[in-house]
């Protein structure tokens, strides 16, 4: 993850940079706004491809009434040509309204290792591998002396490398107690599960709104993201009282959850104004729901229905006239 590490670094000392020698803030204090405003640029940076992204599912969503018609004209076709044909109904209907299959995708597969190297980064540098209290060589475009002043750095007095399981020697070595640490962490923690929570409720909550029920594999995903609540909900305080995590990474998971919040509502807001979902969507969903639910009806009545006895006898059995 160097390479995404590094300009991440890169960004962090800029700002740090612009913080402390710009403004004069002193170098220690200035690198809880660092990180940030390490956030803040980073997701400024995707925000283009995250609309793009939310914008191609709801596209999709509208082009399922096609979709469903294209798949029914061509059902029981298994010949090349027909294949062919299929196929490129589909992406003409796809380029005609603007969809990109990448749209989907590439926001993912960029979003994902930035995130992941601004984890990494921040975990680096608040555990050197070199030890809290050895000479550190630095990493990337950041000096010993930055590991140095970020190690110094506190957020309500409490330095950003500790964490709450971190061993009480080590705590005192940086001058702080488990009880300090508790005090700045825990309400951190708080505030990240309840926007991890609320953003996975909220993202939950409009899938279920369009979920395809023509599609199987789109039913079982939406029923498995009713198991993984309760997962949202507490892993951020397991991984926060118990497993390495820094407060300068509590911070950073905080505003991150906190952008995407607003981040989320405020597209997902737009697009309810400038690309809202098609009353022949609605329709289609009406209908698809309907019919799922009758099928489940259907295997219901016929699951709970006792045994034709007579079918299960042999014809030896079988009662003589």
């Amino acid at each position: 993850m160097i390479i995404v590490e590094y300009p991440v670094a890169a960004v962090l000392k800029l700002w740090h940079l612009l913080l402390a020698n710009v403004l004069g803030i002193a170098p220690n204090v200035a690198w809880v706004g660092a990180v940030v405003l390490l956030v803040l640029t980073f997701r400024l940076m995707l925000l283009p491809l995250a609309y793009r992204q939310i914008k191609s599912g709801r596209i999709l969503a509208n082009l399922r009434p096609q979709m469903r018609e294209i798949r029914e004209r061509y059902e029981g076709k298994t010949d090349p040509e027909s294949r062919r044909e299929l196929r490129r109904a589909r992406q003409e209907v796809q380029s005609a309204n603007d969809y990109k299959l990448r749209d989907g995708c590439l926001p993912l597969l960029i979003q994902l290792p930035v995130l992941i190297g601004l984890y990494r980064l921040l975990l680096r540098i608040a555990r050197p591998e070199e030890g809290l209290n050895s000479a550190h060589s630095g990493y990337g475009p950041l000096s010993a002396t930055d590991f140095t002043t970020f190690l110094d750095a506190r957020l309500f007095g409490v330095p950003l490398p500790t964490y709450a399981s971190m061993a009480e020697g080590e705590l005192r070595s940086l001058g702080t107690s488990g009880l300090e640490v508790l005090t700045v962490a825990l309400p951190l923690i708080i505030m990240a599960s309840v926007f991890t929570t609320t953003n996975f409720i909220y993202s939950t909550s409009r899938t279920f709104r369009t979920v395809d029920y023509s599609q199987g594999f789109a039913r079982f995903i939406s029923k498995f993201m009713i198991f993984m609540g309760p997962l949202i909900l507490f892993f951020p305080w397991v991984f926060g009282l118990f497993g390495p995590a820094p407060i300068a990474l509590l911070l950073y998971w905080v505003c991150n959850n906190l952008w995407t919040a607003v981040q989320s509502y405020a597209i997902q807001s737009h697009l309810d104004k400038h690309y809202p979902y098609t009353d022949e969507f609605w329709e289609y969903f009406a209908t698809q729901k309907q019919l799922h639910k009758e099928n489940r009806a259907a295997k219901k009545n016929r699951l709970s229905q006792p045994p034709n006895q007579n079918a299960l006898n042999s014809p030896d059995e079988q009662p003589s006239e």
